[in-house]
């Protein structure tokens, strides 16, 4: 699986903590636990960099595909919160061996541990059960910051924090790539966007800071799609205007990836295939020229509708709250391994977005996990995040009066 462990650094950099005393290494693992993949980095303490990254699909996806369902887990089997909590901590504490194995240092020197994942993921890795979630009002266990030692198998001297969240759907690993971009002090109104199965949305300028999840169904990480797959060897990653298309590995196309299957759609649309409305009349292929396995019927069109018209929903939102413009925003961040691969044309061409604000992206990559490093570095960023927590306006759009009407209208394709 191709996972994203680049990321945007923050200029200028926040000032590190003094390097510790006695060890020549003190070593540190900064944790992104997304519920798709996990990304681990081993840190030197003392002289601040990167040892070492390891990265794997998360192992609980075979007790659920999405939060939901593992929620759900959780709630129909009475041990089910631990044996989710006890996969995601053995595959970390694994890989750290591993990582250090690799390089000839002792894992015994892993002093301390930052992890940053969505509110779910949080509660899973406490060993918390998470049903609250799932039930109105969706009220989490809890939010805050969390120490704990003799959490990670294996490392029983380690202190683990799991980072602070928001809401329910807005979790540490949304505050923590968020205070990655907001760190350097940006003039006028910017948007932060982590796109995946939910849709996390941040907009902000020196004065206020606006925050909402829209949930937008799975389309944009390839299921739920005839010809879906995730990002792995074989998946059609990239197709350009002119049909020319890229597949991770280089190897023979096996299906869609998401970022793939918005420029299939986009070229689609381009050549008349799929109207305005979203019709798709039969099952077409979607590689000009190339093997007529790999197609789109006209309910894979309807799911992009419904991906892409939740976020749009939900950006409209957020500038209606601020009283602003699509032209007012001076950049889109985009985080994650998704936003990362989109292309400004398709972005534009399927109306993701307000008109105008492809122009103004920047990919901002893996900064769930730059923010959970820069945690386990810097006093100053820490300091940084938590005070961005309490500034952090969080709209809820399942119970918002225009959330539905905005919807309806971003379904069509401008």
């Amino acid at each position: 699986m191709q996972i994203l462990t680049e990321s945007f650094w923050p200029d200028p950099e926040p000032a590190f903590d003094p390097a510790p005393t006695g060890s020549p290494y003190n070593l540190g693992l900064a944790v992104d636990i997304g519920t798709t993949t996990v990304v681990v980095f081993l840190e030197d303490l003392n002289d601040h960099r990167n040892l070492g990254i390891a990265s794997f699909p998360n192992p609980q996806q075979a007790y659920g595909a999405d939060v939901i369902s593992r929620i759900h887990f959780c709630i129909e089997n009475e041990d089910g919160t631990r044996q989710l909590q006890q996969e995601i901590l053995k595959a970390v504490s694994d890989s750290a061996k591993d990582l250090c194995l690799r390089l000839d240092l002792d894992p015994s020197l892993i002093e301390r541990v930052t992890m940053a994942g969505n509110t779910t993921m949080q509660h899973l890795v406490k060993g918390v059960n998470p049903e609250s979630l799932s039930l109105y009002p969706f009220r989490p266990v809890f939010l805050s910051g969390q120490r704990l030692k003799g959490l990670l198998p294996g490392f029983p001297g380690a202190q683990v924090q799991l980072l602070p969240s928001l809401a329910s759907y807005i979790g540490a690993d949304i505050v923590a790539g968020f205070a990655c971009v907001a760190f350097t002090e940006n003039t006028g109104w910017n948007l932060f966007l982590d796109i995946g199965t939910n849709g996390e949305i941040v907009l902000w300028n020196r004065s206020r800071i606006l925050t909402c999840a829209t949930a937008a169904g799975p389309a944009f990480e390839g299921a739920r799609i005839s010809c879906g797959m995730p990002g792995v060897e074989g998946a059609i990653c990239a197709i350009h205007p002119d049909g020319f298309f890229e597949t991770i590995g280089n190897k023979p196309p096996a299906g869609l990836c998401g970022s793939g299957l918005v420029d299939a759609v986009a070229l689609m649309l381009n050549n008349g295939m799929i109207d305005s409305t979203g019709y798709l009349e039969e099952e077409t292929p979607c590689v000009a020229g190339h093997t007529s396995s790999i197609t789109l019927i006209p309910q894979d069109i309807r799911e992009v509708q419904l991906a892409k018209g939740a976020i749009a929903a939900g950006v409209e939102i957020l500038l209606a709250e601020a009283g602003i413009r699509p032209e007012d925003i001076s950049r889109v961040y985009l985080a994650g391994g998704f936003g990362y691969a989109l292309h400004d044309w398709s972005v534009a061409r399927i109306s993701l977005l307000p008109p105008g604000l492809e122009k103004r992206l920047i990919r901002a990559g893996n900064t769930a996990g730059l923010g959970a490093r820069l945690w386990l570095h810097s006093g100053e960023f820490r300091d940084h995040a938590v005070g961005l927590i309490p500034r952090m306006e969080y709209v809820e759009l399942s119970s918002h009066a225009d959330f539905n009407d905005r919807f309806m209208l971003n379904i069509g394709f401008r």
